[in-house]
């Protein structure tokens, strides 16, 4: 073994380096040109800068050193040894040619870690171009390189088609396969209080969708569904009606989708005895029925879909393949949403009665039959993330759940998008469990929540008997040995046994509680993780609080109806929350701020204008009349005033016929933009409100902008 030479200094092998084109050591590939055979795809042309950038990432992951004579050159953890023959073996589909040994006492390069781990296989197809990294690989009939071209450099030998590649994977914080796990023996138990570990983070500014004021609501509503899925909603309901042949059906378009949509919203507000009703004499909604009748209503009803049944796979697990394209953009939007600090996972049910294998029922809920979901919200009732479950085919990795059960697996599924050492989490005993909690401290997510004794292999902790025997208040807890876990029983009206890995008993506080004995106000003290439990916890059951207000009115036996519009309700309370965020942030005054009901009959309203310049063609009914016969023309009933019907912002303001006239009143009217108290004889014929123009001011100009 040969003395080893001096190390180069870093800043010279940089310089020697230099951006890879030219410099000295680039070199020393130049041997492996030996090896290349006449079919070769060589490395396209591409921009500099992507090239000096892509140069620059590759040289994070590696360093430099020195190896000595005789020393075997090793990257990727591949021998390299001279090659004497360069015919490659025709029984080897993978054989490359090798690289030659580098000369010794040279400097070379290899990866820090691993590199191999941050790649996964993948085939393509014959005729396919191979991609790596975004780099294009065309066939080059001339073998000649440009002198002009600063990237020339020799070519790759060309892949057989339908052959293994590999190209970078791209991973989001640390794998679910590599958390710790411990089995029961494993687990240990002390009888010390839990040592406090609260997060250190400051509350970030609140984010705008707009940069100084607030959106319309069809704008919110639109990032959850954007025009493509009413596209797609127009497209797959006809062919559902051309498959199912349906009669004098017509085919529906986008505009019309939306109407569809919001007049089922506007029902919701509504909440009508009878969805028939809203087009009777009696109770009859103007603005549902002047835009779409009755029986196009049910005819587009009974059609709706949102992706083709056709394209539905033989093999197919997903029981919710049907909906899956809708709640897939919804689920989308909620993951670019800004987390807020405080989260909660719990289930939701959809109530839903009819005949479906994933039906559930659930003891204690207010829909206790319906389908199961399970979501990921803040304090507010804001979804970030959800889960629809169907049994064994639930999209969670098995091997996950196998390890945590289905309530710590679907609490990691859920979690998977949010920052690390940002965020506080609880959920109840259903999902809790030691190895969940050991988890979720490696994910750098702090977490709270209710247990079963019996997941936590039977700590040591005082029975129930033995802590009514301490009053009311008194509580008891235990550390696991290796101090990440910490669980606590607290005395109320009954025991109520809470774990953390961030705080049990912490800082308690005193809070009054009824004594049913005595009839009076007690003080008893709180633990801090009931505090901060009772104040997170609710955020899922206060969004299925605010659907409940105004849900879509559906009374069908099809599921998917019962799903569909779920989503547009869990849209619109999204939108609203989004919606009142903004309003809080700019400090918009609380009389302007819209309620629920406001921004929901808002949204309705503005679908359905919108949507409104579609026709639907009207037919004939009954027998054609006899010429002879006299017919008497109706007396034209007086039609009432129309008082203070204004238009939508979303109409006000398209800039699209709105056009002036005057009208033949004996007096002129008041004109209706804010603040100004002229009377004028002139009107917006598609708005049909009276707007003033004078020299002074242009009330119509300012009304429309």
């Amino acid at each position: 073994m040969l003395k080893k030479q001096h190390q180069l200094p870093y800043g010279d092998i940089i310089e020697l380096l230099g951006d890879g084109r030219d410099s000295e050591l680039s070199s020393l590939s130049g041997d492996d040109d030996d090896f290349v055979d006449d079919n070769e795809y060589p490395c396209s042309e591409i921009e500099k800068s992507s090239k000096e950038q892509m140069f620059e990432n590759v040289l994070d992951d590696f360093e430099l050193f020195e190896f000595e004579d005789g020393e075997d050159f090793n990257v990727f953890g591949i021998n390299n040894e001279t090659v004497e023959d360069e015919q490659l073996s025709d029984n080897n589909a993978y054989a490359r040619p090798s690289t030659p040994t580098l000369p010794p006492r040279q400097i070379a390069i290899r990866p820090v870690e691993n590199v191999l781990d941050d790649f996964e296989l993948f085939d393509f197809q014959d005729d396919e171009d191979f991609n790596v990294f975004g780099i294009n690989n065309e066939t080059v009939e001339d073998e000649q390189q440009s002198d002009n071209n600063a990237y020339a450099r020799p070519s790759t030998p060309a892949i057989p088609p339908c052959h293994i590649a590999i190209r970078p994977v791209v991973e989001h914080g640390l794998h679910l396969n590599n958390l710790p796990y411990y089995t029961k023996n494993e687990i240990k138990w002390s009888n010390r209080p839990f040592v406090s570990n609260f997060l250190k983070i400051s509350q970030p500014a609140p984010e705008l969708s707009t940069t100084y004021k607030t959106l319309l609501p069809i704008e919110y509503f639109s990032k959850y569904f954007p025009e493509e899925e009413f596209e797609n909603m127009a497209k797959y309901t006809n062919i559902y009606a051309k498959q199912n042949n349906f009669i004098k059906y017509v085919d529906t378009t986008p505009s019309e989708m939306k109407v569809f949509v919001g007049i089922h919203l506007k029902i919701g507000c509504q909440k009508p005895s009878r969805i028939r009703s809203c087009w009777t004499n009696e109770d009859r909604v103007n603005i549902i029925a002047d835009n779409m009748s009755r029986n196009r209503f049910f005819q587009l009803r009974s059609c709706f879909h949102v992706m083709n049944n056709d394209d539905i796979p033989e093999n197919n697990v997903d029981k919710f393949i049907k909906v899956r394209p809708l709640f897939n953009s919804f689920i989308k939007r909620c993951k670019e949403l800004p987390v807020e600090t405080n989260l909660a996972v719990d289930e939701q049910m959809v109530k839903f009665k009819g005949k479906l294998g994933v039906k559930q029922y659930m003891k204690g809920k207010p829909c206790p039959w319906g389908i199961k979901n399970f979501l990921l919200c803040s304090a507010n009732g804001m979804v970030y993330n959800m889960i629809l479950y169907q049994g064994s085919s639930t999209e969670i990795n098995h091997e996950i759940t196998k390890k945590y059960g289905l309530g710590g697996s679907t609490v990691l599924q859920l979690v998977e998008h949010i920052d690390k050492n940002e965020h506080y989490l609880y959920f109840d005993n259903f999902f809790s469990s030691y190895n969940l909690f050991t988890s979720l401290e490696c994910l750098g997510i702090k977490a709270a929540g209710t247990v079963r004794l019996n997941r936590f292999a039977n700590p040591p902790i005082v029975s129930d008997k033995e802590l009514n025997t301490l009053g009311r208040g008194a509580s008891y807890e235990v550390t696991s040995t290796d101090g990440k876990v910490g669980l606590i029983k607290w005395l109320d009206n009954k025991s109520v046994s809470l774990a953390s890995n961030f705080v049990t008993s912490g800082s308690p506080d005193i809070i009054k509680r009824y004594d049913k004995k005595n009839e009076c106000y007690v003080e008893v003290d709180r633990p801090e993780i009931v505090k901060l439990y009772n104040d997170s916890m609710g955020g899922v059951d206060l969004h299925d609080q605010l659907i409940s207000y105004y849900r879509v009115f559906i009374k069908s036996r099809k599921w998917t109806l019962r799903m569909l519009f779920h989503a547009f309700d869990m849209a619109t309370c999204n939108a609203w929350l989004e919606y009142r965020n903004d309003a809080e942030t700019i400090n918009l005054p609380k009389k302007k701020v819209m309620d629920l009901l406001g921004f929901k009959q808002n949204l309705a309203s503005t679908l359905i204008s919108v949507g409104s310049s579609v026709v639907t063609p009207s037919r004939k009914r009954g027998r054609p009349s006899s010429c002879n016969k006299i017919i008497v023309q109706p007396k034209p009933c007086k039609k009432n005033r129309l008082i203070d019907r204004y238009p939508t912002d979303v109409m006000r303001k398209d800039n699209t016929g709105h056009y002036a006239y005057m009208d033949n009143l004996r007096d002129a009217t008041f004109c209706k933009l804010e603040g100004c108290k002229k009377r004028t004889h002139m009107a917006c014929k598609k708005c049909n409100v009276h707007l003033c123009i004078t020299k002074t001011r242009n009330c119509f100009y300012d009304y429309h902008n």
